[in-house]
């Protein structure tokens, strides 16, 4: 066929070529251009955000890990029950929920005609895969997770209705159950500690507003995109918003090369404000109950000393920091429902100098500066580990201009500190071992602002998000009384305990809390992040979403 075509060509005259060879080109490009464009039109139902990133894993059971990850699934899978971030708690979402007197039994009843996106109803059995067979089982590799359900007892009493019972009251119980509910004809057949990893992830089947249309796929620069459609037979009211197209860039001027063929841009810094401004673009800005921090390692020989942590505490100019990087706010507690005004520290270099002279760290005789030993004359070494994003050339990431900034300020005060990069194929092996003697790290608080996760002792582990192996007996009591009450003020003035606690004990150092922006066209109204603890809460009321 192809030789037939060249052969008619070459019986054509010149301008009969030319006007072939052009039809033919245009034809190819028509036809493959959405291939090789960026350019992405849009039609007023479609919704195109662009972010910076990778998605990992399309499965709700493991997207606490990643923002990105979390957003898409946050569309594809509902859980027994959802945040509000209008109202800033957590309703009903598949069930309904009666609670006994005790707070210690919930029974959940499934709604009517709830489907999953290949048509099967959503059945206690669906649930009870979820939440017994596969996040209480010794397989399962989501810590956060493993300890909310621990010691939880899940019982099936028939097609629509599940029972979860508490061995005590636990007031941030409920959240828990907004976590995605899986299809269990799809999953059982994977084992759990394969399912991290299992191809089964790439197409998901939930029963959220949205399905997926076409998969995530990348091209050969890193950049991704997946598309999904709205679920036409969604229990909660259909979305006027009919397609949503998620696209992820591997840097951040891929992303603003990008953007006129963006409707929002979900999660910028505030560094990145000059260069929207001007353009189709309205920021909105808006903080999320996160923070950042240097983490002491409690266990380290040198950061286990707690004269030291004073030391690298009052030698940290916050204010400083602060004009180093943009858009942030600083917090000096953990506990995002504190006043931060009340915790205030000052810095103080000579006080910290004294604190590393008490600790028995000293200058080589006759020396005030350089670095210090021990009295046996070992070197005063601190390993200070921080996370690439890989978004930009490794080493000027923020972290790293962060970490940058920690280094010098504890070296001038006679602190020598190796700096170390963590990439994201050695996190997981990384976080396991506790292999640094700080580690520059965010957390996010979530729907409750729960601090077991964080700061209980049980979760200084491998698998545990306490990454400073902080243990505190009293910290633990008082934690397991602010779940296992309801009482506000009671809550209220444990938290205050906790957080005195955590000051004097010094495990870690806080630094800020950052703030981001949405950038959006105003294609659609509605977008409410007032309340959000996570930036995927933008979703929430993508039902009441309307068109510009």
């Amino acid at each position: 066929m192809i030789r037939d075509f060249f052969r008619t060509i070459r019986s054509y005259s010149l301008s009969e070529k030319v006007v072939s060879i052009f039809l033919s080109l245009l034809l190819v490009f028509s036809i493959y251009g959405g291939f090789f464009s960026s350019s992405n039109v849009t039609s007023k139902d479609t919704y195109v955000e662009g972010t910076v990133g990778k998605i990992m894993v399309l499965n709700p059971l493991y997207s606490d890990y990643s923002d990105l990850d979390r957003d898409v699934t946050s569309l594809l899978f509902s859980g027994l029950m959802k945040y509000d971030s209008e109202k800033g708690k957590m309703v009903e979402d598949l069930a309904k929920v009666a609670i006994s007197s005790d707070e210690m039994l919930y029974t959940f009843t499934l709604r009517d005609n709830v489907f999953f996106h290949n048509g099967d109803p959503v059945t206690a059995d669906d649930v009870y895969y979820t939440y017994h067979d596969v996040i209480q089982s010794p397989d399962f590799s989501n810590a956060v997770l493993t300890a909310n359900f621990q010691g939880v007892d899940i019982t099936k009493k028939n097609s629509k209705t599940i029972e979860f019972r508490l061995t005590q009251p636990n007031s941030f119980f409920l959240t828990n159950l907004s976590v995605g509910v899986l299809p269990s004809k799809i999953y059982k057949d994977v084992a759990v500690a394969d399912l991290l990893m299992s191809d089964v992830n790439k197409n998901p089947v939930g029963s959220g507003p949205y399905q997926v249309d076409s998969a995530y796929t990348l091209n050969s620069r890193g950049d991704g995109k997946i598309t999904l459609k709205r679920f036409q037979k969604y229990y909660g009211g259909l979305p006027k918003v009919n397609t949503i197209v998620y696209r992820t860039f591997s840097t951040v001027d891929r992303m603003l090369d990008a953007k006129d063929d963006l409707d929002a841009m979900p999660k910028l810094g505030s560094e990145l404000l000059a260069k929207v401004q001007g353009s189709k673009f309205t920021p909105v800005n808006y903080t999320l109950p996160q923070y950042k921090a240097a983490f002491f390692n409690m266990d380290s020989l040198i950061t286990g000393v707690k004269p030291v942590r004073l030391a690298m505490l009052k030698s940290v100019d916050k204010d400083e920091l602060m004009s180093t990087v943009a858009g942030k706010t600083p917090v000096d507690t953990p506990f995002m429902e504190l006043n931060q005004e009340d915790w205030v520290y000052k810095s103080d270099i000579e006080e910290a100098k004294g604190a590393l002279y008490d600790a028995g760290y000293r200058y080589a005789d006759g020396e005030k500066t350089g670095f210090r030993k021990t009295k046996k004359g070992n070197p005063m070494v601190v390993r200070l580990a921080y996370f690439e994003k890989g978004e930009k050339t490794k080493g000027d990431s923020e972290d790293a201009t962060i970490a940058e900034f920690l280094k010098n300020s504890w070296e001038a005060i006679g602190i020598q500190v190796e700096l170390y990069p963590v990439t994201a194929d050695i996190r997981t092996d990384f976080l396991q071992k506790r292999d640094y003697d700080v580690l520059l790290a965010g957390e996010s608080m979530g729907y409750d602002l729960d601090t077991y996760s964080f700061w209980h002792s049980s979760q200084a582990t491998g698998d545990g998000s306490n990454l400073s192996n902080y243990k505190n007996f009293s910290a633990d009591a008082l934690i397991e009384d602010i779940r296992h009450h309801l009482d506000d003020d009671r809550k209220a003035t444990r938290l205050k305990q906790l957080a005195k606690l955590v000051k004097d004990d010094i495990p870690a150092l806080f630094l800020f809390r950052p703030q981001y922006i949405y950038a959006t066209d105003a294609k659609f109204q509605g977008v409410n992040l007032s309340k959000a603890a996570f930036s995927s809460d933008r979703f929430y009321n993508i039902q009441g979403w309307s068109s510009k």
